[in-house]
């Protein structure tokens, strides 16, 4: 047997007669409740699912435009149609404007007329849960490819036999709910590997949500962390979720977590402790679940040693802590890295580029300061200067690069002049990148995804503050 679809409708109007002609003339084509009060409609809507709700314009306490505000704010999905006797072009504006208004019917109303917008109405609200379903299945859809893309990216930096111990050593961590500590320099794949313990969790379906320490004063940062309620200083004009309260469930990645003040270290302790946060301007707290990750580029031991960083924060991030290792002390992986990315970079940009045996030595003698990351840079920018189908020698390599390169052999990277070459070539890039920034180094750092400490000694190296 096949059951028919019957919509939903409220009708909403403080004269009882009305109501219940309304009733009579369409509960055999609807399923339809009334309300003769906006307080009463609101209540219902709350504990049921309307397709449509029609409210007389007129009505004492609360008329219908301000029906429809609330309505906007507790039902959102249901569509709303006006009922008034009065033709006013401006109420009808302000109804339309304010409360969202769908159509309206004019009393006394007639059967066909009134049936007419209401099948309009349904139509409308199919036709906007259609495009609900499908944009969530978009967005679904989205998720999956940049899930998958995750994981390419993870797998980027996680081959080479200088990497097997530690994505041997990840991969019995990732299960476990242990908090984890990753030291390493800027470049190493800190946040990669943040990432790859959460998608070997049994958190993996959940948010990964990463937090850039440095990169936010500390009044955005505990915001952004805990959220805030309205009200609770000026300009929180509503509510805010924090990024703690978002990742429920999942894993959060604090990067660069030596730079946090005082203050922060205290409420982050708290959190690890009881497992509770307590919004800005909330007066009660509200228990997470979530898995913490860290990161730095300090150690954290000569901190705790200096009185920068608390000892009891300290033993209760450093459950399990991993070492990244610096690109210049693995460099056995790099062909097989570059060789990785040169892969990578052919299929994104749809070329057949490969390195001659002489460039891949090249490379070879390079310190590479920015470890891995810089590499990836290196490589993209040589693939994409490259004509297609070319094989790069060491002299187009060290050109598109901006790696020294002389006639007769390639500048060892101990060699003075190279040093002065990339000293000179860094300061210009982070004065490129300062002056897009217009001078926020906080955004600078966020740009260039590096603590704000390490590019103000950057900054301060260079002499360019």
């Amino acid at each position: 047997m096949t059951t028919i679809f019957r919509p939903t409708i409220l009708y909403v109007d403080d004269e009882p007669a009305n109501t219940l002609v309304f009733k009579k003339t369409f509960e055999h084509d609807f399923l339809v409740t009334t309300a003769q009060s906006g307080a009463e409609a609101l209540a219902k809507i709350k504990e049921k699912q309307f397709v449509l709700c029609m409210m007389d314009q007129r009505m004492p306490e609360m008329n219908g435009i301000t029906l429809c505000k609330h309505l906007l704010e507790v039902s959102p999905e249901t569509v709303r149609v006006m009922v008034t006797a009065y033709q006013e072009p401006q109420l009808l504006l302000d109804a339309i404007n304010q409360g969202h208004v769908h159509n309206y019917v004019v009393k006394p109303w007639k059967k066909k007329d009134c049936k007419e917008v209401i099948q309009q109405a349904f139509a409308y609200y199919k036709s906007r849960m259609q495009q609900v379903k499908n944009l969530q299945e978009r967005v679904a859809e989205l998720i999956d490819i940049n899930q998958r893309q995750q994981k390419n990216l993870v797998k980027q930096d996680f081959v080479g036999q200088g990497i097997e111990q530690i994505k041997s050593q990840v991969l019995q961590i990732a299960p476990t709910p242990s908090t984890v500590m990753i030291y390493g320099e800027t470049g190493t794949g800190k946040e990669r590997l943040a990432h790859f313990i959460h998608q070997h969790s049994n958190r993996s379906e959940q948010p990964f949500i990463p937090i850039h320490c440095a990169a936010l004063a500390e009044n955005l940062l505990e915001s952004e962390l805990f959220g805030y309620e309205k009200g609770a200083f000026t300009g929180a004009e509503r509510s805010k979720k924090g990024l703690f309260e978002i990742a429920n469930g999942g894993t959060v990645f604090l990067d660069e977590i030596g730079e946090i003040s005082e203050a922060m270290q205290v409420k982050l302790l708290r959190v690890l402790q009881e497992k509770q946060i307590q919004k800005i301007g909330a007066t009660h707290q509200q228990k997470i679940d979530i898995r913490i990750i860290a990161a730095t580029h300090k150690n954290l031991q000569n901190e705790v040693h200096n009185g920068r960083f608390r000892a009891d924060l300290f033993y209760r991030l450093h459950v399990i802590p991993i070492k990244m290792p610096a690109l210049r002390d693995r460099m056995q992986d790099l062909p097989t890295l570059i060789q990785t990315f040169v892969d990578q970079f052919n299929q994104d940009l749809q070329k057949n580029i490969s390195f001659s045996k002489q460039a891949i030595e090249a490379l070879q003698k390079y310190d590479w300061p920015g470890n891995v990351r810089e590499l990836q840079n290196v490589i993209e920018r040589a693939v994409v200067l490259a004509s297609p189908n070319t094989e790069l020698s060491e002299q187009q390599l060290c050109f598109a690069t901006g790696i020294a390169y002389q006639q007769d052999t390639v500048t060892l990277r101990n060699s003075s002049t190279l040093r002065d070459k990339i000293a000179q070539q860094k300061k210009q890039e982070l004065e490129h990148i300062l002056l897009q920034a217009h001078g926020n180094i906080a955004q600078a750092a966020r740009d260039l995804g590096v603590a704000r400490s390490t590019l103000f000694d950057q900054l301060k190296k260079y002499n360019l503050i």
